[in-house]
């Protein structure tokens, strides 16, 4: 069972990316068709997906308000950590800027969400689809605030704020919370479109993930390399299934905690590394290496968390 349950969980995923890098070996899409296409994806699909999962799921689930600030708490200690080990050991704050944000930022969006899925059943979606809601933004706020100091800036808090409301993820979240609340109820055939709408993000963002993987200059990067792929699909989940055990909790929790935490590096921080004067090359380089690496390392993670019983 425990073996079965690790390869569902993977295999949809690894299928997905691979016809992406099969799309993308025979050209079958640009970089400016897949850079529209994941804007579409995440400006306008991916609303449909966290209101939907909280919308399916019971408001007593969604709302482990315990829970849920023992995941930010996390976030912010590993965040912390990084600040204050990494600088000793990385002396180019380019390279140090693409490391941070390496380890911290992860694609739970496209990861998370289907794990818990397949795992606990969509049925269970909406605690890791509230969880998203607020990690990543807080994601984003500390990685500006690291680069930005990084580079000897600093960005005004009313910038901040402004993004954190036109955030697409955050706002489908809390139009679920609010219909959740009110105990509203959509008739069956707006459901359905919903519903449909949100199960086609997932297969089609991993392919646009897969498209966009690019190698290069890996051997020369192969240090930080390491150290982003062993800290981020090793020991950030360590950690984070660890206080959660450690805090009482089995099954969807524990299964939510490490779908948060064993997720590759987010594609996004290529995007800021260029932006805000990190590494870029090594920004796209931790992207494509975390990825791949992850379909073997959600495999382990799954493979051994339920054969101890500890997820469901």
């Amino acid at each position: 069972m425990s073996l079965s349950l690790s390869i569902a969980t993977v295999f949809p995923i690894f299928i997905y990316l691979m016809m992406g890098i099969g799309l993308r070996r025979l050209r079958g899409i640009s970089d400016q068709t897949l850079g529209e296409l994941n804007r579409i994806i995440f400006s306008f699909f991916f609303p449909f997906v966290m209101f939907s999962n909280i919308y399916k799921t019971s408001i007593n689930s969604v709302l482990n308000l315990r829970f849920i600030a023992a995941m930010a708490v996390m976030v912010l200690a590993i965040s912390l950590l990084c600040v204050l080990i990494l600088p000793r050991r990385i002396k180019d704050r380019a390279v140090l800027g693409s490391v941070i944000q390496g380890i911290i930022r992860g694609n739970s969006i496209l990861f998370a969400l289907p794990v818990v899925s397949v795992i606990s059943g969509p049925e269970h979606t909406g605690l890791v689809s509230v969880c998203i809601a607020i990690i990543v933004p807080m994601y984003n706020i500390i990685c500006v605030l690291i680069l930005e100091s990084l580079r000897g800036q600093k960005m005004p808090p009313a910038v901040i704020w402004k993004n954190l409301l036109k955030n697409p993820i955050i706002l489908g979240a809390l139009m679920g919370l609010v219909v959740k609340l009110l105990d509203i109820r959509f008739f069956p055939a707006m459901e359905q479109v919903i519903f449909d709408i949100a199960r086609m993000v997932t297969p089609l963002a991993l392919i646009m993930l897969g498209a966009g993987l690019k190698f290069s200059d890996t051997l020369r990067y192969r240090r930080e390399l390491v150290l982003v792929s062993v800290t981020k699909l090793v020991l950030v989940p360590l950690l984070f299934v660890g206080v959660t055990l450690l805090l009482g909790y089995r099954g969807v929790p524990v299964t939510t905690a490490m779908a948060l935490s064993f997720v590759p590096t987010a594609v996004s921080t290529f995007v800021m590394a260029q932006e805000m004067g990190a590494d870029a090359t090594l920004a796209g380089q931790i992207v494509a290496v975390t990825s791949v690496l992850s379909i073997g390392t959600v495999f382990l993670w799954v493979l051994a968390l339920s054969s101890l019983g500890l997820i469901a």
